[in-house]
């Protein structure tokens, strides 16, 4: 299981106490010795920017939502490129990141937790 860098940004970002970022600290380092961190490509960068220009364009969704969905779409963009999936109590916001990633598979966060 590997882990991308943009999935700890989001964590650290909205991290609430001292005690909870240095848990998600741990997490990273530990991801990052053992080689299991995702980075982002220019590559990535570029083919995300331009999914997230596809639902301006498509106009399905408030401006303001799509805004919200940057960083998420990184992630789901990396999940696509590796093989992967998402796990996320953040179904929706996946869902319509999955208007224009297809191949993007989601989980919910209790469904993977709880088997």
């Amino acid at each position: 299981m590997s882990f991308s860098i943009s999935y700890f940004y989001e964590l650290v970002a909205t991290s609430i106490d001292e005690s909870t970022l240095k848990k998600y600290e741990r997490w990273r380092g530990l991801a990052s010795k053992n080689k299991l961190l995702i980075n982002p490509t220019a590559s990535d960068w570029w083919e995300t920017s331009k999914a997230i220009r596809r639902h301006y364009l498509m106009q399905d969704e408030q401006q303001t939502k799509i805004k919200t969905l940057r960083n998420d779409a990184l992630i789901a963009r990396l999940a696509v490129m590796h093989d992967g999936f998402v796990v996320t109590h953040d179904i929706d916001d996946f869902q319509v990141i999955q208007k224009v990633m297809p191949n993007l598979k989601i989980m919910a966060a209790q469904e993977f937790f709880d088997h």
